[in-house]
Order: structure tokens, then sequence, then C-alpha cells
């Protein structure tokens, strides 16, 4: 399979005053695969998926008050050759989103006390979701949604500050059931010492938008949808606490968290997707999350140091699988350990080493790419995976312009996870090794 991949991004910026300024954005980015599936050997795209983004800003401050207006598109499509998908078939399916955006923000600052947000926002989307059955088709669900929010950060003292805030959303799918939601959150920092620094997070979310991939690859038959069909939003609470050390050349922090999650959805063991009737193959369920994160960075001299680990569970719970009890979701990753060291060369260079171990993913599939028994249902994992990358960069300033080289080798040794190498290859060396380099001038 051959695997081509390109994207633009442009920026302007147009200052109308000392304190007004405008703004416009435009991104893209086309990834595209393909096979020899013609009888002559042409290869021919088999997987595209094409990501577009424009935005119209306009930002303003008079006293103590700033508003910040934008409007805002965006559109994702997913195409596959349908040849690739189902058996006697031809042609080209797609699904996709497409959404237009228009917010308006304001802020409002008293001295160093006191900090308040707040702003609405209205956005119109169009699901493109793909229909299975004898024959495939695509329905479009259009969805209105409104939501307003008020964030207002209080600093009590030198050493306490809270923030609290709210978001309120309505979210109106034109042919189906309507959802309102509140959702509070609050943040508490103290600061002990001049060093030391202890926090509290809570936070409510909900999420009008289910997806579930059935492959190594996200393809269009993949179940998206958003919060219709009977389908709930899927909502959680978040705690987080944690401890963060500053020193002289550098930090390091701690923190535990707790998730809960409700109205999660997964495929039912040992089913094969047939049709449109998604309620037969999915299963709704309850979860939660825990763990605990460490980071450290130090700098010595020319040395610099980052070290990250964490331990997580990610679980879920089905009423109709009693027997199998609380088993690890498709995010269950109980081990991630990340770190770097670098030397800086010069004044503008440095050289670095780094690498990655984590624990593989939970399988959704067996070996012959088959949906798997319920006595299998969430027990295999995949491999470990790991690698060890070697970059040089080199970094210089011209004033109001900068120069950035960049070159190194990606899994000098390792075992990268079977996603990252469809992700990411376009060649192959031995054992996954993958040169790159960059070259960049801002100005």
């Amino acid at each position: 399979m051959n695997h081509s991949t390109y994207d633009y991004n442009a920026k302007l910026s147009y200052n109308l005053s000392p304190v007004t300024t405008m703004n416009f954005l435009a991104y893209g980015a086309r990834d595209d695969y393909h096979l020899p599936i013609e009888e002559n050997g042409e290869n021919v795209s088999v997987l595209r998926w094409d990501n577009q983004a424009y935005q119209l800003s306009f930002a303003t401050q008079k006293g103590r008050l700033g508003n910040s207006t934008a409007v805002f598109y965006s559109a994702h499509t997913n195409r596959a050759y349908m040849g690739e998908i189902k058996e006697d078939t031809d042609g080209y399916v797609h699904s996709g989103i497409k959404s237009l955006n228009v917010t308006t923000d304001f802020s409002y600052s008293l001295e160093n006390l006191y900090h308040a947000r707040w702003g609405v926002k209205y956005a119109y989307e169009v699901y493109d979701l793909v229909s299975q059955g004898e024959e495939m088709r695509v329905r479009h669900e259009p969805v209105n949604q409104v939501s307003v929010y008020y964030d207002n950060l209080l600093r009590i003292s030198p050493e306490f500050s809270v923030q609290v805030g709210v978001h309120g959303v309505a979210y109106c799918p034109q042919h189906h059931r309507s959802y309102y939601s509140i959702q509070p959150r609050l943040s508490v920092k103290y600061f002990p010492s001049e060093r030391n620094l202890l926090y509290l997070n809570f936070s409510k979310m909900e999420q009008f938008y289910h997806f579930l991939r059935f492959d190594s690859f996200s393809l269009p038959t993949d179940f998206r949808m958003p919060s219709i069909d009977g389908f709930k939003p899927c909502s959680s609470e978040h705690y987080e606490m944690g401890w963060k050390h500053f020193m002289n050349s550098g930090q390091c922090e701690v923190s535990v968290y707790y998730k809960t999650r409700r109205n999660v959805l997964a495929l039912r063991p040992d089913t094969w997707v047939e049709d449109e009737g998604w309620q037969k193959y999915l299963m709704v369920g309850n979860g939660d999350s825990y763990g605990v994160k460490g980071y450290l960075y130090q700098r010595w001299k020319r040395w610099s140091l980052q070290l990250s680990y964490a331990y997580s569970r990610s679980r879920e719970w089905f009423g109709e699988l009693p027997e199998k009890g609380k088993v690890p979701s498709l995010y269950d990753v109980p081990h991630q350990l990340g770190g770097a060291l670098s030397y800086q060369l010069t004044t503008y260079s440095s050289f670095s080493v780094g690498g990655m171990l984590r624990s593989g993913k939970v399988r959704f599939l067996n070996e012959d790419y088959e949906p798997l028994s319920v006595e299998e249902f969430r027990e295999k994992r995949e491999p470990l995976n790991y690698r060890v990358d070697v970059g040089y960069s080199y970094r210089k300033s011209f004033g109001d312009k900068l120069l950035l080289l960049r070159l190194g080798v990606y899994n000098v040794v390792g075992n990268p996870s079977e996603e990252d190498i469809l992700s990411f290859y376009s060649v192959h060396w031995s054992g996954n090794c993958l040169p790159y380099g960059s070259l960049s001038f801002k100005f």
C-alpha cells in the first residue's frame, strides 16, 4: 500500500488600530492510500481523508473589557473504495461532518484580583452518515447547537485562587429529540510556599457524538453517530488533585485523577454489522477511569532532562454481559513512560535522544480481523510498544526572522504500534526505522 499526504496552513493578521486586530486562518490536509487493484496493476485510491478549516476573527479591547468574535467553517470527509469494504460492489462511499460556527467571547479584568470570561456560540452541523445494507447509501443529519458559558477567576490572596464556571448547551437535531445540558467546573489553587503549588479540579462534560472504529484504519463504515436515533449523549465527571514543585532549573509534578462515564457504547461480541440497525449490534454501559501521573523537567549546564510516567486504568461494564464484570476499555493503557535527554552543542544547536514505552492497547479483533467471542471480549492486548529516537536541531534568529532545521531518525530500535506504522510510514526501512528532516523559516 502506498500512502501520500500533504497539508497547508496560512495565517493573515491585520491591525486595524493599536487595540483592534482582524485575523484570517486557512488549513487543509489530505491523506491518500493507494493499492494496485486494477487489472493493469495501476494504483487506485482506496482510502482518502480530507480536512479543511477556515476562520475569520475580530478582536478588540476597550479599557478592562475585551471582545473576540469569529466565524469558523470546518469539514472532514472520509472516502473509501467500496470493493475493499464489501464484495461485489464498486464505486466509492463517504462519510463526513461539515460545521459552521459563530462565536463571540467577552473578557473583563480587574487588576490581578478578578478575571471573568463569558460568551455565546452557535453551530450548524451536517453529518453524512453511511447506512449499510444491500446497498450503501449516505443520509444527511443536520444539527443546531447553541452554547453559553461563564467563567471567572477570583484571587482571594496571593497564595489562594478559585476559578468557577458553567457551560450550558442546547443540542437540537432537526429531525430528532433535543438535549439540554448544564456543565459546571471548578479549579482551586493554593501556594503553601513560593516553590510549591497544590491544586484541585472538577468538571462535568457531555459529548454529543459517538465514534466506534472497526478496523485498523478509520473507514466511512465505522459507527459515527450524533446523539440521534435513541443514542443518548455520553456524560462524565472528572476529579483531579495534584502537587507541583518549582526548582531553580526545572520543575516536577504529581497528580491523581478519577473519572466517571455514562452511556458508553460498544460493539456486541461476535457480531458482524450487516445493515443500518445499529441498536441490534451495539450495547450501552457505564465506565470509569483512574490513575496517577508524574512529570520531571530539569536543566543542568548544557544538559536537559524530561521524564514522564502515568499509571492509568480505564474500565467499562455492560448490563448484557454481567458475567464479564468490569472489563478494560479500548482506551485502557496501564503504563506509559516517556523521556528525552538533550545536550546543547552550541548556542544554536542541540542533540537529543528520546524514547517511549507503552502498554499495548486492548484488541477488538482477533488475528484474522474477526470480532471476538464473549469469552475473549476485552481479554487480549497488542504487544508492548516502545521506541528510541535520536535528533538534531539548529535554531537561529535573524532579528524578527527565525530559521529552524530538524534532522533525526525515528525508531532507531523499537516496536511501534501497527496504528503508528499505518498512519505515519510512507517508506519502510529495516525494523521500521524512519529518517526525518524539516526546514522552516519564519519571517
